[in-house]
């Protein structure tokens, strides 16, 4: 090993001191610049917590107001229709005849239905001889007050219709 003097010792030591008191000095500025900064950062923090914000919301209101008296003045403007009442009766009174014409229309229809299948069942019961027309009606009409007159007549005519049968 190499031997040093004396001097060259302190020599040594010294430029390692000044070397380790310069790390010390440049360690201690950049803990105090982070202890500064801490403390600012705290500061802010705090300052934010504390802050109470309130939202500007004065163009939404606007926004609102405005579409508001729009709104307001669309309303207004179908109040103000020149005549109004003149177009609900004109209206009602049309939708009146309207209804009329309708129910006339569907009346006339079912009569009608109501005719031809009276009709047709009437014909089905002349066909049956369920009932009998009006003809054969007056002659039978007249055949019970014939009968009724001459009671001999009706002796002959029940004994000629057994004689059919």
């Amino acid at each position: 090993m190499t031997e040093y003097t004396y001097q060259e010792l302190v020599k040594i030591m010294s430029s390692h001191a000044e070397k380790i008191n310069s790390n010390i000095q440049r360690e201690e500025k950049i803990a105090i610049e982070i202890e500064q900064a801490i403390t600012q950062l705290e500061y802010k923090i705090t300052e934010l917590k504390t802050m109470h914000i309130e939202p500007d919301l004065s163009h939404l209101n606007s926004f609102y107001k405005t579409k508001t008296e729009e709104n307001i003045k669309r309303l207004n403007s179908r109040l103000q229709v020149p005549r109004l009442s003149f177009y609900v009766w004109i209206s009602s009174f049309a939708m009146l005849i309207i209804s009329f014409g309708v129910f006339f229309f569907v009346y006339s229809k079912t009569a009608k239905a109501k005719a031809e299948t009276q009709k047709e069942y009437k014909e089905l019961l002349l066909k049956n001889n369920i009932i009998i027309s009006k003809e054969k009606g007056e002659l039978l009409k007249d055949m019970d007050l014939w009968f009724k007159s001459d009671p001999q007549s009706t002796q002959k005519f029940i004994h000629w219709r057994h004689n059919q049968k």
